[in-house]
């Protein structure tokens, strides 16, 4: 298979988990809401594995500067988030009333649309290196889309019409895709440092994701189960990355 069909197909996989969570909250919100750290706490692990076990060390090959950028990608989350107000965490699970909270929901989904719009492009960077990374790179996407589409959902259908909830979260579930096709634009002509940076900057991104938005909800419930599914996040993804290695 090409290329261009993996990063087609595996962000739109990634775009589907963004609907299934959206889906599963329509289907059953309080029930969705009461087991999500349990999701999210396991996304957190497999996003760690994909990030030091893979993305880490493969632009610490290609760049001499990737520290740098894997600092740059961390920041740049974090000053997204923090203007656009954008997490998977614990606020999902808090209401306030619906008029005070209209504008945040706007704001919320296009931090949400960039943050999936930057998925899709990751996705494309990793399997322009190589289809093993793509892969590894893709499930870390896919496994932390799946919390983002119901905190999408449930964060919006308190600050706006249902409807209009619905749309948005769908449009955020397209952004992975959307990323990916234009991600196969501009990755073809860049140089092995330059994707080295890409991949930091990823890998940064993804560090900032488990760390500020994933793992926190391990923090949400007492008991050792959240952290056992972050753990075995961890695990899975390092036996998964054995496998796929042969």
């Amino acid at each position: 298979m090409s290329v261009e069909f993996n990063v087609l197909f595996f962000s739109s996989i990634a775009g589907l988990s963004t609907i299934l969570g959206i889906i599963l909250v329509i289907l059953n919100e309080k029930l969705v809401l009461k087991y999500s750290h349990y999701v999210n706490s396991f996304a957190a692990g497999l996003i760690l594995g994909v990030a030091f076990f893979h993305l880490f060390p493969e632009a610490l090959e290609l760049s001499d500067h990737a520290l740098l950028f894997i600092l740059m990608g961390f920041l740049i989350f974090y000053l997204l988030e923090n203007v656009m107000v954008l997490h998977s965490g614990s606020e999902i699970h808090f209401k306030e009333k619906k008029g005070s909270r209209h504008t945040k929901g706007k704001v919320m989904f296009s931090g949400l649309f960039f943050h999936s719009f930057i998925d899709g492009i990751i996705i494309g960077i990793g399997f322009e290196t190589d289809f093993r990374l793509g892969l590894l790179t893709s499930l870390g996407v896919i496994a932390h889309e799946l919390p983002e589409g119901v905190t999408t959902f449930a964060l919006m259908i308190n600050s706006m019409e249902k409807k209009t909830a619905l749309k948005l979260s769908i449009a955020v579930g397209l952004a992975t895709p959307l990323g990916a096709l234009i991600s196969l634009t501009f990755m073809k002509g860049l140089s092995e440092a330059m994707v080295g940076v890409m991949l930091a900057i990823a890998g940064g991104s993804f560090l900032y994701i488990a760390a500020s938005d994933l793992i926190p909800e391990t923090h949400e419930e007492k008991g050792f189960q959240n952290s056992g599914f972050l753990l075995i996040g961890v695990i899975s993804l390092y036996l998964l990355s054995k496998i796929i290695g042969g």
